[in-house]
Formats: C-alpha cells, structure tokens, sequence
C-alpha cells in the first residue's frame, strides 16, 4: 500500500507540467494570440490558476470523504465538541503550515522541474519525517531504530548526489543561455544593422505622417533561468514546513481517541479514526496555495478558471486531486492499521517517500527535463538516486529487527 500511495504521490505535481498537457497547455498553445483560436483555448489555464483549482476541488474531495469516513456530520461535531480547545487550534495552526510547504513544493517543481523538485523536496521530508516520530516514540536507541537512523544517512549521501547533479545541469543551463545570445547579438550586428536602419527610417516616416509612434520590436519569451540557491532553497523549505503534518497528529491524538470511543452519536471505525485530523488539515492547507495563486494571476480574469476548456477541470481532479487525496489515506491506512505502531511511521514514510522519488524521476525523464542534460549531470543524478534506494531499503529493513 504505501507503494501505490508513493506512485500516486509522485504523479499529481506532473499533471502541471506544460509537456504533459493536463492541468495546463503546452507553452506553444498558451502562449500563441491567433485569432483562430478556439474561444475555450483563448481562455485556457496559467498555472497559477490551474493551481488554484487543483487546492479547491482537492479540498471539496477531502471534507465530502472525511465526513463520510469519520461517522458523518454528527459525529464529527461530538469529537470536536469533546476534544480539548487547545488540540483543536494546534491542528489549526499545523495545518496552514503544512499548506505553506505544499505551496513552496509546488513553486520548487515548477522552477526546478518535476523531478528534481520531487527528488530534493521528498528526500528532504524522508529524513526530517522518519526522525521526527523515531526520536518522539523513543526507538532512536533499539536495533530497529539505529538501523533506520543508518539508512538515514546514506539516503543523505544519495541527496548530495541529487544536488551535485542539480548544480551541473544549471551551470550548463546557464553556459547554453550565454552562446545564445552571443550568437544572436552576431547576426544583429553582421549584415542587418543597414537594413534595420532601412526599417527604423521607414518607421519614422511614417510615424512623422500619421502621429503614430513606430512600431516596437516584437517581444519574445525567453526561458527564466534561476540560480542553483534558489532552487534548493525552495526545495529545503517545501521539505520542512511540509513536515510539521506530523505535529498535527501528534496534538490531534485527543481527538483521535474521542473518534475509536464508543460514546456519542454514531460511530468511527478504525480505519477512519485519523479522518477527523485530515478534514482539518487538507482544506485548511490549501488557503495560502489559492491565495497565493490568485495573487499571482491576478494579471489575468477570473473567468478563465470558469471559461477553459472542460477538459483542464477534468484532468486537474483526475491527474491531480485524487492522486494527491489518494496518496494521504493509502499511506494513513498502511501506518495506522499494518504496521507495529512504535515504528510505523518511521518505516512506512520513506516507503512511501524513496517511491514517490523513484517515480517522479521516472516522469521527468519522460516529460524530456534531462534530455539536454550532460553524460557527468545524468551519472550523479541515477547515482544519487541509487544510493537513496539503498539506504531506503536499509530502512525498511529494520522491521525484520522490531520483530525479533
């Protein structure tokens, strides 16, 4: 299960890649003005706005099934009502702050590309969230608990790689943007400069008839190119504010305990105790996502988040929301019910994690985001990714240990 909930998580940051054509078109089609353009396609998604509604339908998705899961409306007020004020607004707090991560992982993938910020952010999230419950469940000091904290360290090794690969491909990013434009700036001035001055004294002529100013030189879209520090900054900060998820069942277990209760209207079955937690945790995270999208589209109308093809809503719930929803109740299942409790976390965490890692290299392989990458970048990349591999299988490992 946490194999499957690690594949789903590694596929919904692709739906908004532009090769993919899902959440948002290709940059081709969105960007073009044609005026054969089909009216649907004038108003088709930026990602921002695709975003936007990828928070909302996700958060819709998630209260309607929470609600059903954890015993229906009643039931749902009686634990709240029980619980102590204090659980409830830790929840609260945890909950926009693990919003700001998913914002700052979805702003790391889109500036460093799928995979490599689903590698650095993931792995980042492996290590803080498999520590995080070791030390908090004392297992840090037993043999299962040194071997988890082992397979830590080498998945840190394996990340240096990651980022080692990362700093190669953009140094080359870089290097390739200057010999475009050096090429450029030599034709300009090589046989052209007579002719654009032909250009300019026609322009002002015409200008000088008509009162119209000249025309302007015709703008084109260049690819932003950003720094390595930016990148990894993102991707550390995604990682840390998307960890403190945790917390939020740490402080919530009052909660939780009311739920697996007998008392009160209804009833909550086990594997829908920890649904009172999410229903808090995934509407109340995508606030600063939708606020932040909003803002930065605010360039463009509302009405394109209604009048874009049907097709872009249909995509965004199916290869974005369910995989996301998906993914959180699959691993919740898996640690909740499967697993020795004392460890369940710190083993099924980086299952789920090392293969969202694995998958989402696998997809940004096929969305071409390494396809001009150097031989050195591509090598440091597999190997980091090798090395992670090794140490998560060390970690899960450690359950052979526990049983013993």
């Amino acid at each position: 299960i946490p194999v499957v909930a690690g594949i789903l998580n590694g596929s919904w940051n692709a739906a908004f890649s532009p090769a993919a054509n899902l959440a948002v078109a290709p940059i081709d089609q969105s960007s073009s003005s044609s005026a054969k353009k089909d009216t649907r396609q004038q108003y088709d998604l930026s990602h921002h706005h695709a975003w936007v509604l990828f928070q909302f339908y996700s958060a819709i998705a998630n209260i309607l099934l929470c609600l059903f899961w954890a015993g229906g409306p009643a039931r749902v007020s009686y634990i709240v009502n029980e619980a102590p004020a204090s659980s409830v607004w830790l929840i609260v707090l945890f909950s926009i702050l693990m919003g700001i991560g998913i914002l700052l992982f979805g702003e790391a993938c889109r500036i460093s590309g799928v995979g490599m910020g689903t590698n650095l952010t993931i792995g980042i999230i492996v290590i803080l969230g498999t520590l995080l419950p070791l030390f908090m469940n004392q297992q840090a000091a037993t043999p299962s608990g040194g071997m988890i904290i082992g397979g830590v360290v080498v998945s840190c090794i394996g990340l240096f790689f990651s980022m080692r690969s990362l700093q190669i491909r953009t140094k080359e990013e870089q290097i390739k943007g200057k010999a475009t434009e050096s090429i450029n700036n030599d034709e300009v001035g090589d046989g052209t400069e007579s002719i654009s001055n032909d250009k300019m004294e026609d322009a002002e002529e015409g200008a000088a008839g008509t009162n119209e100013p000249p025309p302007e030189e015709p703008k084109t879209d260049e690819p932003k190119t950003h720094s390595t520090l930016l990148k990894i900054t993102l991707c550390v900060l995604a990682a840390v504010f998307s960890s403190t998820l945790q917390f939020a069942f740490v402080f919530g277990s009052d909660l939780i305990k009311i739920a697996e209760s007998p008392g009160g209207p209804g009833s909550t079955p086990k594997s829908g105790s920890a649904a009172i937690i999410w229903l808090f945790v995934i509407p109340l995270s995508t606030i600063s996502s939708i606020t932040y999208g909003l803002y930065e589209s605010r360039k463009l109308p509302l009405k394109h988040l209604w009048r874009c093809p049907i097709s872009r809503h249909i995509k965004i719930f199916i290869f974005a929301c369910i995989p996301w929803i998906g993914h959180i109740h699959l691993y919740g299942i898996a640690a909740n019910l499967l697993l020795p409790p004392h460890i369940a976390a710190a083993v099924a965490w980086p299952i789920l994690m090392s293969t969202t890692v694995a998958w989402g290299m696998i997809l940004s392989l096929r969305l071409g985001e390494w396809k001009e990458a150097s031989k050195d970048a591509q090598t440091k990349q597999k190997l980091g990714l090798g090395i992670l591999a090794v140490g998560i299988v060390v970690v899960m490992a450690s359950v052979a240990l526990y049983d013993q």
